[in-house]
């Protein structure tokens, strides 16, 4: 496995149910995974977490995992909630989603906070589940630029869907892009739940609240 394969399946795992974060060890030599470390926040069994994360390996990327070389460690929700409240002023957050039909089309808008400002953007498209995700992502995105500096833009590269039996997942890529030529990516994913407008919001804010704008 190359190091954006890991990274992909980093983000899908640590989007199950009950786990927080995820990290994948492969052999240097071989490229085959050897440990996948779990931290969980403790709201659903080890089995049940172990079960999902051998689903996701066999329908993302095909292979069969020995579940021995999975290690879960479960933190009390205590500690997660402390987290979430301590918050930064710095970080975008998600103001506002909203999804709407119109015949055989969909509209979807997005609105972003950052401090005391806040920018909306709407998009509009044919009706399908695919371009759901797709104008989430664009609209979250160009929401962001209306809060940053001028001189750096965001590029959705892909957005595309998951299935792992009954449960479905979004893997996405950006590029962030700079005056004078600079660019780096981002992958972003998440689970579809009830609201995927805000599924995708979530995790491009999430993803963009943690790497750095400035390189």
């Amino acid at each position: 496995m190359v190091e954006r394969e890991i990274g992909n399946l980093e983000k899908v795992l640590t989007s199950l149910d009950g786990v927080e974060k995820a990290k994948v060890i492969v052999d240097e030599d071989t490229g085959e995974m050897k440990e996948i470390h779990v931290l969980s926040s403790g709201n659903k069994s080890s089995k049940q977490i172990v079960r999902d994360i051998e689903t996701v390996i066999l329908t993302v990327i095909g292979e069969r995992i020995d579940r021995r070389i999975i290690s879960i460690a479960q933190m009390k929700n205590e500690y997660f909630k402390d987290k979430e409240e301590i918050g930064n002023d710095s970080d975008f957050k998600i103001d506002s989603v909203g999804f709407s039909e119109d015949g055989i089309e969909i509209e979807v808008n997005v609105g972003v906070m950052k401090g005391n400002e806040m920018k909306e953007s709407s998009k509009r498209g044919g009706k399908s589940f695919k371009n759901v995700l797709k104008l989430s992502a664009e609209s979250t995105i160009e929401s962001i630029e209306g809060l940053i500096s001028s001189e750096v833009r965001l590029s959705l590269d892909e957005i595309r869907e998951v299935s792992t039996g009954e449960k479905k997942f979004f893997l996405g890529v950006i590029t962030i892009l700079k005056s004078g030529g600079m660019s780096k990516e981002l992958i972003f994913a998440g689970a579809v739940g009830f609201n995927p407008v805000k599924n995708v919001a979530d995790a491009i804010i999430d993803k963009i609240n943690s790497t750095s704008l400035d390189f």
